[in-house]
Formats: C-alpha cells, sequence, structure tokens
C-alpha cells in the first residue's frame, strides 16, 4: 500500500487536500480523476453551485511528477489549473 497526498493547488480550490492509495491507479489521467471526482462531489453536498461551474471549466493537471516518479517519493502531488 503506497499512500500520498494529493492537494489542489488553484484560485479557489487550494488547500483541498486528500490521503490516496496511488497503487489503484494506472496513469495520472486515473488519479487527476479520482482527484477531482472528490472535490467535485463536496462542492455538491454544499451545494457550491457556482464553484461547480467553475470547477467544470479548469483544466486540471500534474505536472511536478509522472505516475512512476508519485510512486516512488513521498512528495506532495500537486494538481493545478492554473499553468
Amino acid at each position: 500500500m503506497i499512500i500520498r497526498t494529493v492537494e489542489f493547488s488553484s484560485e479557489l480550490f487550494s488547500g483541498f487536500t486528500l490521503r490516496i492509495e496511488v497503487t489503484n491507479f494506472k496513469s495520472l489521467d486515473e488519479l487527476i480523476d479520482y482527484s477531482k471526482s472528490e472535490l467535485l462531489s463536496i462542492l455538491m453536498i454544499y451545494n457550491f453551485i457556482s464553484l461547480i461551474e467553475i470547477f467544470k471549466k479548469c483544466n486540471f493537471h500534474i505536472h511536478t511528477h509522472n505516475i512512476d516518479e508519485i510512486f516512488e517519493n513521498d512528495d506532495i502531488v500537486y494538481i493545478c489549473d492554473h499553468c
């Protein structure tokens, strides 16, 4: 089991942090999609309608690590939308 911290780096969503079992993912896209779904579920639970609309327009990505690097080191993995 390999657990890593994933944190959003974004003007509006910065600080949203997850601890994720990363061996469940075969690609960065899978990890990003899972993280996005977790954030979106929180926004939906609390009915943040305006934030949901902004969220849907964001281009979230990871450019600091590839999937192998995430498995190999325990740095925080940042998902950003502002590059």
